[in-house]
């Protein structure tokens, strides 16, 4: 006899959870009354059966800051839920495509009294998008489910669709031991996300998986361990640079970014920002390097006084845009407490000096057909770069000019 519901996916035959469904949803008669116990077991028990565990998502529903040894740390409690796509996708493999339906109603209900979003100290009337859905299948019956949003969220129906289509599935027993997970509280990075996945209760996955939760813990626990080792090298490195670019940066660093916190203490995701950071803070370090020989000991240490620096130290830089602004007075070169210098474009600036080096390569790049890049990298032996030449001071002068005359 024809499938009365639809046929399971070919792809899907040779699988032996597949081959008992499908001998469930072929028979004589779809009716319930007409099927056996054993058959109607077997279509409760699959779905019954939990998602695989790729198909689970967690959302934050409630946050809260406990405060260590380490300082503030978000925490965040997560929901477990599945997309509807793996409720449509699970009846679907159960009854076929053509064995089920759904239909919504979808109505608006006015003088709901809630708290202002914009200030929660007052209330106000807003209207809600009520949406209910209605699952059938066929042979077996029907089940509604109601799901309801605030209808100022620009995507009302759309989520109250999702949660009344879920719910009803629920009543099939499809999806219905999610309510049954406990909530969990794990910490949250900068932006609110948790920083690791929970682990699924045993009895939450489904049977094919059990049989493998032992090989997946394994591989968990080896992904772990390298991500550890990967965070102590960041770690490491993360203190070279703390060093080299001095006291008063490093903490700006770690309070603006960190919250106070050391690296130690810090989560994957904001142990990367606050490496980024210093690394470009110490490029910004090598410049000044650079800017203050070609000065002099005497002119670096007058610019720090009238930047009400405490000392010419770089431990005393107390913050970035502290940096800038003495990268900016040792750049002008010699002449810059004058509105000068090389930063005015005077002669002999590195201003005038980069801007020879880029016309003689675009000129020789035209002529040749190679890269604006290489060219400068052979002119200078390997030691300028394209995206370098921004970097450098007047003390590069000499040698950027002595690479634009190899190339004329």
């Amino acid at each position: 006899m024809a499938h009365v519901n639809g046929a399971i996916g070919a792809a899907r035959q040779d699988l032996p959870q597949f081959t008992a469904v499908a001998a469930i949803a072929a028979g004589d008669n779809p009716l319930v009354d007409r099927m056996s116990p054993e058959r109607l077991q077997k279509i409760r028990e699959y779905l019954n059966e939990p998602f695989d565990a790729d198909e689970i998502k967690w959302r934050v529903t409630a946050t809260s800051t406990n405060h260590g040894k380490h300082g503030p740390q978000k925490r965040g409690q997560l929901v477990a839920y599945a997309d509807q796509r793996a409720y449509t996708d699970r009846l679907n493999d159960v009854f076929g495509e053509w064995g089920w339906t759904r239909s919504y109603d979808v109505q608006v209900a006015q003088n709901f009294e809630r708290r202002a979003p914009e200030d929660k100290t007052r209330t106000t009337v807003a209207a809600k998008v009520v949406v209910v859905s209605k699952v059938t299948v066929c042979g077996l019956g029907s089940h509604t489910g109601v799901g309801e949003e605030w209808a100022d969220d620009q995507n009302a129906a759309t989520r109250a669709e999702a949660q009344a289509f879920k719910r009803a599935c629920a009543c099939f027993g499809l999806g219905r031991y999610l309510y049954d997970l406990d909530t969990v509280w794990v910490d949250l990075d900068q932006y609110n996300r948790p920083a690791h996945t929970p682990n699924l209760p045993e009895w939450a996955l489904p049977s094919n998986a059990t049989r493998t939760k032992q090989g997946q813990v394994m591989r968990q626990t080896a992904g772990q361990q390298r991500q550890g080792l990967a965070k102590e090298e960041m770690v490491a490195k993360t203190r070279e640079l703390r060093h080299k670019v001095g006291v008063g940066l490093s903490l700006f660093v770690l309070k603006k970014y960190a919250g106070g916190a050391e690296p130690e203490a810090l989560d994957q995701a904001t142990l990367t920002t606050v490496f980024q950071k210093f690394t470009d803070l110490a490029k910004g370090i090598d410049r000044l390097r650079r800017g203050a020989a070609g000065l002099g000991e005497a002119r670096y240490s007058m610019i720090c006084r009238e930047l009400n620096f405490a000392s010419e130290s770089i431990n005393d830089i107390p913050d970035r845009d502290a940096l800038q602004r003495l990268l900016a007075r040792v750049e002008e070169g010699p002449a810059g407490t004058n509105g000068g210098g090389a930063r005015n474009g005077s002669k002999g600036g590195i201003a005038d000096a980069r801007g020879h080096l880029l016309q003689a390569a675009r000129k020789l790049a035209e002529k040749t057909g190679k890269r604006l890049a290489d060219i400068i990298a052979e002119a200078s032996d390997g030691k300028l770069s394209l995206d370098g030449l921004r970097d450098l001071t007047d003390a590069d002068v000499p040698f950027v000019s002595a690479a634009t005359s190899r190339m004329v």
